[in-house]
């Protein structure tokens, strides 16, 4: 009789995980307010009361004086581009291991995404790649935070400053993160968050951009607002040239959720960054799994998603997606991950566009080692569990592991 659930074994785990989104009576009452107020929209000129609210709230959580909210997280970095006099004939560098979304808002601006490729131990923005990817042609960089963890932010905020380069941080994975004693989002230029039904907050969709500068914070606001100025006024024309307006506004519904998941993030943060050093820990046990390396100057973290290395040869070759498809099998959610930016995106049309595009996008070997044989990614409500929860990812593995023989 078999032992692995894949074959018709039991499953290690056949109870449920953590809810998400988590919600209470608070999201309830908000909602009500918002729906009695009859202000239900983005504001028009000026940020709406909640939006206004939530603004000066998350922006200063993170270390900023100005917060704009938008319409979802990929919005937010295409309103930091565009105000960063990002266009046409620009180069951005961009990490080869992050959601396409940062490579298609580059691309949203008529600018060729530069990819580059991650560190092994993190998974993040290899620093190197950074400094040889710079040409007279790069206008900023995008680091992004993910798996729970940071590239050099230190060494990429030299380079940029060194280079004149307008570093925007894509934190929409990285609420409340800190890279030594500065909260993430703060340390370039600008930073974007993402509020999409996953992230660690949630108002189903949303975006923010958050920044100490008042000329970005100004540029930004009138970007999503229709070319319109807080405080009266309107561009009657774009300030760079390649410059349009749109309307990205945020509603008042999800403002006023956000504030209430506002209230939630430390205690949450806290748990999922515990159970994500406990499993991390714990999978160091097994044969064949290698945890993700976490940069010590980031203090403050939590996994979306945790990512491990699967190494094949300890599993007798047994391939990554068969590997994955018994662990599900187990009751552990989990997936491999985006496959790289050089394989997600679709190049642009104008020919050439796509001819420097695709002479500046050769492939990224960590990355696609990453994609096609070793990365195993864990969401992160599974994190807001129990050490006991932890406990079944590792049992589950070390499961597969003893009988592996019934997946040849």
């Amino acid at each position: 009789m078999p032992s692995l659930a894949i074959r018709g074994g039991r499953p290690l785990r056949d109870k449920g995980w953590p809810s998400w989104p988590i919600y209470d009576e608070r999201e309830l009452k908000a909602l009500e307010e918002v729906l009695k107020s009859r202000f239900w929209g983005g504001g028009v000129g000026k940020s709406g009361p909640k939006e206004r609210e939530f603004e000066e709230k998350f922006a200063n959580y993170h270390g900023c004086r100005y917060g704009v909210c938008v319409s979802s997280g990929t919005v937010a970095l295409h309103v930091a581009l565009l105000a960063a006099g990002v266009g046409p004939g620009d180069e951005v560098i961009v990490p080869a291991l992050t959601f396409w979304a940062t490579g298609s808002a580059v691309l949203m601006t008529g600018a060729i995404p530069v990819i580059v490729d991650v560190d092994p131990n993190t998974y993040c923005l290899a620093v190197e790649g950074v400094e040889d990817a710079i040409t007279d042609r790069t206008k900023a960089i995008i680091s992004v935070y993910n798996y729970g963890n940071a590239p050099d932010m230190d060494e990429i905020v030299r380079l940029a400053k060194e280079n004149d380069l307008v570093l925007i941080e894509d934190c929409a994975r990285a609420h409340g993160f800190v890279w030594r004693d500065k909260p993430v989002g703060s340390i370039g230029d600008m930073g974007c968050f993402s509020f999409q039904q996953g992230k660690f907050m949630t108002a189903g969709e949303g975006g923010i951009v958050i920044t100490n500068n008042p000329m970005y914070a100004e540029i930004c606001h009138a970007i999503k607002d229709c070319g319109r100025i807080r405080g009266g006024g309107v561009y009657r024309i774009g300030i760079l040239k390649w410059l349009n307006w749109y309307n990205y506004r945020m509603t008042q519904f999800q403002a006023a959720i956000l504030l209430v998941q506002l209230e939630r993030l430390e205690e949450q943060l806290k748990i999922r960054q515990e159970n994500s050093e406990y499993l991390s820990k714990r999978l160091e046990e097994v044969e064949g799994i290698t945890p993700l390396r976490i940069n010590p100057r980031l203090t403050r973290y939590q996994p979306w998603p945790f990512a491990f290395k699967y190494d094949a040869s300890y599993f007798k070759g047994v391939p990554l997606e068969r590997f994955i498809e018994a662990l599900r099998a187990e009751g552990i959610p989990c997936s491999r991950t985006e496959p790289p930016l050089h394989i997600a995106l679709v190049p642009p049309r104008d020919p050439k566009a796509y001819e420097l595009y695709v002479r500046r996008n050769r492939g990224c070997p960590i990355a696609e080692k990453a994609y096609y044989e070793e990365a195993v990614e864990l969401p992160q409500y599974l994190f807001l569990g129990t050490k006991e929860d932890m406990d079944d990812i590792v049992e589950a593995i070390i499961k597969i592991h003893k009988n592996i023989d019934e997946l040849l």
